[in-house]
Parts: C-alpha cells; sequence; structure tokens
C-alpha cells in the first residue's frame, strides 16, 4: 500500500507545471507575416489575404506539440468576377506543425498538387500582415 501511494505521488510530482500539449490549440485570432489563422472549437479559417483555407476539425497537437490536420485551400484571384464565373476549386490542404504556447508553426500542403504552400509563424493576439490581392 505504501508503494503504491509513493508511485501515485511522484507520477503527480513529475507533472507538476508541465503544460498539457494535449489539449487543442488555443481558440482566437492568431496572425503572422502573410496569414491570418481563426481558431475555432470545431476547426479554423484561414485568410493568406489572397488565397483562404480551413481546418476541418480541432487542432489537437500530441504530447509534444506537434499536430496535423486536413482541410481545404483556395486559390483566390484579384479582380471582379464576371457574372457566370465558376468559383475557384478548392483543393485538399494537409496543415502540419508545431503548437508553443501562444505561438505556433505551420506548414501548408497540397498532396493533390503536390505542392508545399510554405511554412508560417502566427501568435495569438497578433494582427497579421496580409497582401491583397489586386
Amino acid at each position: 500500500m505504501k508503494l503504491a501511494t509513493i508511485l501515485v505521488i511522484s507520477l503527480f510530482a513529475c507533472n507538476v507545471g508541465t503544460p498539457n500539449a494535449q489539449e487543442p490549440v488555443r481558440t482566437g485570432v492568431w496572425g503572422g507575416k502573410g496569414i491570418q489563422l481563426t481558431v475555432t472549437a470545431n476547426g479554423a479559417g484561414i485568410d493568406y489575404g489572397c488565397d483562404s483555407g480551413t481546418i476541418d476539425g480541432p487542432i489537437q497537437p500530441d504530447s509534444r506539440g506537434k499536430f496535423v490536420a486536413r482541410g481545404t485551400h483556395v486559390f483566390g484571384r484579384g479582380g471582379p468576377r464576371a457574372p457566370g464565373d465558376p468559383a475557384p476549386k478548392p483543393r485538399e490542404a494537409r496543415y502540419q506543425g508545431v503548437s508553443k504556447g501562444n505561438k505556433l508553426e505551420l506548414t501548408v500542403l497540397l498532396p493533390e498538387l503536390d505542392r508545399n504552400l510554405g511554412k508560417f509563424t502566427v501568435q495569438l493576439g497578433q494582427r497579421p500582415t496580409l497582401e491583397r490581392c489586386g
């Protein structure tokens, strides 16, 4: 009985002060250079200034803060659209990265096009720097 008590106390002592990296990424607006990520309990919306995207489900890091999420990416285009112009086609997207408290590193991949759109760093509450299509 004493050994079991010591083991339980030891387990709790090891976890004191250690953030729970298994909680979903915090909700709110995350901004960075060329990106705004708006995280909700059910996923996220992404604004790149011209392009846009979605993450279809909670962003759930593992115990090391790493995550992989699925969603869509839509290429934007500048200028007005003529009546009858088709809307841009959403592409399957894979979002992967690392959550580090109020900072998030995010890489955007488009498997169907075999493209890596780049790596972005966003911070919770930071204003994004976006360039709009013209």
